[in-house]
């Protein structure tokens, strides 16, 4: 369901669930993350529309959650959980979001967390996990904010185009089965 959080600077950021009509906005702002070479696992996104208009579409199918949030109509971050597939994953679903440049640090990322764990929790998840850059502090200290634990580290898993490294870090949420919708957990 839509939901309307206002941020630091007084502007009103909309979050709902992607559809897709948003899949070019949302591969443009994944590819720009991408492209910064901080975040993720990869330098670039250049994932077709059409296909990234059907992963939308199957995501809805499948019960998981593609959330976008728009400031002013432009797309200017996200947030997946995506299900367990394995049967004996089932309770458990994998986090992955982002906030493009320009717009971080002013509670975009809070807003998003704050719904995907809401989210999680309706929908009778245990356990929300992730994998984060170790070097990515921010995004470190947000999860954490939020009850996130770190579970383990995956020494020199990245390894980047310059020849650098970093390590994964595993980190997990314990979602708390009586909290009720909005709950933080």
């Amino acid at each position: 369901m839509p939901q309307e959080v206002v941020i630091k600077d007084g502007r009103t950021v909309r979050l709902r669930p992607a559809v897709e009509e948003d899949a070019a906005q949302l591969v443009q702002a994944i590819d720009g993350v991408a492209r910064e070479g901080l975040y993720f696992l990869r330098s670039h996104f250049d994932v077709d529309v059409e296909k990234e208009r059907v992963s939308i579409a199957e995501a809805r199918e499948k019960g998981n959650l593609m959330l976008v949030a728009l400031l002013d109509g432009k797309l200017v971050g996200w947030v997946t959980l995506f299900r367990g597939r394995a049967e004996f994953l089932h309770h458990t679903t994998e986090l992955g979001m982002g906030v493009i440049r320009g717009f971080r640090g002013v509670g975009i990322g809070p807003a998003l967390m704050d719904y995907a764990l809401t989210w999680a929790a309706q929908q009778g998840f245990e356990k929300v996990n992730l994998g984060v850059r170790a070097g990515n502090e921010r995004a470190r200290a947000l999860y954490r904010k939020f009850g996130f634990v770190e579970e383990g580290y995956r020494v020199r898993e990245i390894k980047d185009l310059e020849g650098s490294y970093d390590d994964t870090v595993e980190m997990a949420y314990f979602v708390p089965q009586a909290s009720p919708p909005g709950a933080k957990g």
